[in-house]
């Protein structure tokens, strides 16, 4: 991990003085929740829906965080050390390699032309913008352009973009590892089933209104409800006694590489 993390571990330089992951998780969510509120209430960079709005994105959510905040990681950027942090080739264990850093410019400036030729996905009913969302999401996931925060810093850009488009997205009833293995099944099957489901989970208000339900109530039992894989049940299927738990509930199979890392 060339120049990214301290001699002999795999911890992030950071700001923070965080010398382990552990620690440096923790402290970097606290600065980055912040940095979200503050895109929620409307500060933040301008709605270009183009390359320079995702990395001006990433900026201002880990601006607290990291010396290279809003650099894609094909890019060679000195640190106050001295060294040099560039890492063009990422892919995680046992896992398809994303866009190599040569490749990673082109992928985003593909993604931003499609974007715009679609008219930033305005004027769509809420079911078709839901998919066509989780097909950004998941390119967007594939060219992991950043060396961290590339999860959070594209689900802000496609709930700005579903604001733009008059629609509410809300990830917050998504658990993380939905959203992991949605993100896998996508980057390494290209299956994108289980990321639409998930947007449609995220976008329609009786389903969210349900997940909330749910949430609340692992909530109150101090059950670590982010870690297991929870979704609405979906139209059409039959909730067999079988179904009901993966998908009124939560199923716990899954332990799965972070992507968002």
């Amino acid at each position: 991990m060339p120049g990214y993390t301290y001699p002999g571990t795999t911890t992030l330089k950071n700001k923070l003085g965080a010398t382990t992951q552990d620690e440096l998780q923790e402290v970097e969510a606290d600065y980055v929740a912040g940095r979200y509120a503050e895109l929620q209430a409307g500060y933040g960079p301008a709605l270009q829906f183009d390359i320079e709005h995702l990395k001006a994105l990433h900026r201002h959510l880990f601006q607290d965080v990291y010396e290279w905040a809003g650099r894609t990681r094909d890019e060679e950027v000195r640190l106050r050390d001295g060294s040099v942090a560039t890492e063009p080739g990422l892919k995680r264990e046992d896992s398809r390699e994303f866009s190599r850093g040569a490749d990673i410019a082109d992928a985003l400036a593909g993604i931003a032309s499609k974007l715009q030729a679609d008219n930033y996905l305005g004027g769509l009913p809420q079911d078709e913008f839901a998919v066509r969302a989780a097909a950004l999401l998941a390119d967007l996931n594939s060219v992991h352009p950043f060396r961290e925060g590339n999860g959070r810093t594209q689900q802000a850009f496609v709930e700005q973009l579903a604001q733009a488009a008059g629609h509410d997205l809300d990830f917050t009833v998504i658990s993380k590892e939905r959203m992991i293995v949605a993100s896998i099944a996508a980057h390494e099957q290209n299956d994108r089933a289980p990321m639409q489901r998930l947007f449609a989970d995220a976008i329609d208000p009786a389903r969210r209104e349900a997940l909330r339900a749910a949430i609340d109530s692992l909530d109150r039992q101090q059950f670590p409800w982010n870690e297991r894989y929870i979704a609405t049940v979906e139209p059409g299927r039959r909730d067999d006694g079988r179904h009901q738990l993966q998908w009124r509930a939560f199923y716990g199979a899954h332990r799965s590489p972070n992507l968002d890392r």
